[in-house]
């Protein structure tokens, strides 16, 4: 709907909460050419609560406004509580500051807000929320978004004339814009960091460096409009009090949504009943056709799912062929297993009748089960014997089936590999930043790797690095619900203290099962030979993401920290893990947009929004109540990563693991991200 279709409406309420939702910030911002005055009389009347006004284009209750010297000065006075980064989020304790500025760095590998326009949030007292949407709500105007405050800072001649409309004078509306440009500088960063603001720490220097990470305005309201057009997936974060929160916040009554997506993981029980007989059943993964990468793919591929374009078919239909192509891999895991591990052609009994014989039979005759077990599954049931997919089937199964990695020799007698296996994490955080739910946080892996560098360096020698660190989610378990705070604050009734407990803030928990895997820098032999199992494990962390980290029960009678000098040793472990997991890797596509951030997407379904880290709001700088020596207040930063399944990497080869798999963070003035640890073995 435009502002014509909304001035058209004869209903009056109708029409007044269209036009509001028109203006509200959880909505694109709409154009106002040609419906300037009509606009203006509009953003007047916002200042009303929606219990106080019937009509929004109201002309009489405009002037009104702008007559009442302190209802207006109200107004003006909010300006001074605009900023860009809102400090109250999710913590409304942080109180008496604001933050205006914009990303340092113009090339950030990653979202953040310096893809947007240039928008501003407001957060103060709850009781003048509406006194601040005057001046701050956004619009387009001559192709640009902006808002009242700008306009009048900039002195728009045309706007100036409108408001004179109203019974002022010329000098009376410069008088308001020079006001208003007080109150909104260029640039505004609070003097110290308030207690109840989040710290981390990054190596920086030879030190460290104190970032305070802050939720960007224009990255919130983009998400809300996104996933509000279902065009990302989404979930909601609730706020108690979303007015103290901010404008944001409470024109969704506190319901804001987040990106919500997961690493890709298989725990649900398998139903094979329906499959023909037992040799088929060892021999093929139905699992891997039960997938809703599977179908979608299928969907695409027979021409069911709808694109607006040619270009987004296209990519669409590469990504789908790639998909089928890593189930069809999975389906024929046990196949290639018996393949491989053949010692002069002695299969398997259950794997002679499909491999003792030429490739072109091999072929069809796996084509031909995979056909009758699609018949025998209802949801796939009408992709079987499919014309469009008898001959991609055909050719998929013979790419899978002969380009095997062969075995590789890797050697760096300076390189050693630290594997901890089936690790469990319990309560950790699920949101890496406040923009993603469900994927574990990458800067919390360095944080990790970090962390258990410094403890080798105290036990065993200094020169010991961490080069890079890679992770294996095998289980995930989101936690429902929220957890009660505990009793942390007193307070005095009839003269007696009390405990009581503080705010409730919506920062849902998670489960994890997980592998870890560190690549070290060890300079010689007489380091290599100290490190072993008993001085490993006490210097591993016991938290990773907020959470709780333990290794395997003792009932399962796991050794589950193993040294490896041999990369083709560990690999040959890895390749025994379970398929219910993924590899989390670093994505090689780099997205600098929401745009682009769909269509990769929608190009690959490995593809995973991912909190990467932090772009910086300023130079590093000395400030009271920080950590370190040097502070900076950052927003987060979202990227992408891609789940790889375990039968892909054993097929993929040790080489592209050990080059593909591991991540390191790169911490400069501008920027700390995660990104591909660059090392490759010769």
């Amino acid at each position: 709907m435009n502002l014509q279709d909304a001035f058209a409406i004869e209903s009056l309420k109708e029409k007044t909460t269209a036009l509001r939702k028109l203006f509200a910030p959880y909505t694109p911002c709409i154009a106002v050419d040609g419906f300037e005055e009509q606009a203006l009389t509009v953003l007047i009347n916002l200042v009303y609560k929606q219990s106080e006004i019937d009509d929004l284009t109201s002309l009489r209750a405009a002037k009104s406004v702008l007559r009442d010297e302190v209802l207006l000065s109200k107004c003006i006075n909010e300006v001074k509580w605009f900023h860009t980064h809102n400090l109250k989020y999710p913590d409304i304790r942080v109180s008496h500051q604001r933050l205006i500025s914009m990303v340092v760095s113009e090339d950030i590998a990653g979202i953040c807000s310096r893809s947007l326009p240039l928008s501003f949030g407001w957060s103060h007292n709850s009781a003048e929320i509406n006194h601040a949407k005057l001046f701050l709500t956004l619009f387009i105007w001559q192709g640009k978004v902006t808002c009242l405050a700008k306009l009048l800072i900039t002195e728009e001649p045309v706007w100036i004339d409108f408001i004179r409309a109203y019974g002022f004078t010329k000098k009376a509306v410069l008088d308001i814009a020079g006001k208003i440009k007080h109150q909104l500088p260029v640039a505004e960063l609070p003097l110290e960091v308030s207690s109840f603001s989040l710290q981390l720490q990054m190596p920086y220097l030879q030190s460290y460096l104190a970032v305070t990470p802050v939720v960007s305005h224009a990255m919130l309201a983009k998400i809300q409009q996104l996933t509000t057009e279902r065009k990302l997936n989404s979930g909601l974060v609730e706020h108690s009090r979303p007015a103290n929160v901010g404008d944001l916040a409470s024109s969704v009554g506190g319901n804001l949504r987040v990106l919500r997506y997961f690493p890709k993981t298989y725990s649900k029980a398998i139903n094979r009943s329906k499959v023909a007989n037992n040799d088929i059943e060892k021999a093929f993964k139905v699992r891997a056709l039960l997938s809703s990468q599977f179908q979608q793919a299928l969907l695409v591929l027979v021409d069911i799912k709808q694109f607006n374009t040619l270009r987004q078919k296209r990519l669409a239909r590469v990504a789908a062929i790639r998909q089928v192509r890593v189930s069809l891999q999975l389906w024929l895991d046990n196949i290639l297993e018996a393949k491989n591990n053949a010692r002069e052609q002695s299969y398997p009994d259950w794997a002679k009748h499909y491999l003792d014989q030429s490739i072109t039979n091999c072929i069809s005759q796996f084509s031909n089960i995979l056909n009758e077990s699609l018949g025998n599954l209802s949801k796939l049931k009408r992709f079987a014997y499919h014309p469009n997919l008898m001959g991609l089937f055909k050719t998929q199964l013979n790419y899978v089936f002969t380009q095997c990695a062969t075995e590789e020799t890797l050697n760096d007698e300076q390189i050693v590999y630290v594997h901890c296996q089936d690790m469990r994490v319990f309560d950790a955080e699920a949101m890496a930043n406040s923009y993603i739910q469900g994927m574990p946080s990458l800067t919390a892996l360095n944080g990790l790797a970090h962390n258990f560098e410094r403890k080798l360096k105290n036990f065993i020698d200094p020169s010991i690095k961490c080069i890079g660190s890679a992770i294996y989610i095998e289980n995930y378990q989101l936690h429902t619900g929220k957890p009660l705070p505990e009793p942390s604050k007193l307070k005095q009734v009839a003269g007696r203290s009390h405990v009581i407990r503080s705010g409730i803030i919506d920062k849902p928990k998670c489960d994890i099962t997980l592998d870890l895997v560190f690549r070290l820098f060890v300079p010689n032999i007489e380091m290599l030979n100290k490190l072993n199992s008993q001085l490993l494990k006490p210097a591993l962390p016991s938290s990773f993401a907020g959470g709780i980290m333990h290794p395997p029960s003792l009932y399962q009678n796991i050794d589950w920290c193993h040294v490896h000098t041999k990369p083709s040793e560990l690999f040959k472990k890895l390749k025994a893990k379970s398929s219910n997991g993924s590899w989390l890797y670093p994505s090689k596509k780099v997205v600098k947009s929401f745009e682009q951030l769909i269509d990769a997407l929608n190009d690959n379904f490995n593809l995973r929004p991912a909190a990467i880290g932090f772009a910086a709001l300023e130079e590093p700088v000395k400030r009271g109540g920080a950590l370190h020596e040097n502070h900076c207040y950052a927003e987060p930063v979202i990227g992408l990563l891609e789940c790889v399944s375990n039968t892909s990497v054993k097929y993929a080869g040790a080489k592209q693991f050990f080059h593909d798999a591991f991540w390191v963070m790169d911490v400069q003035k501008e920027s700390m991200l995660m990104k591909k640890s660059k090392f490759e073995y010769e």
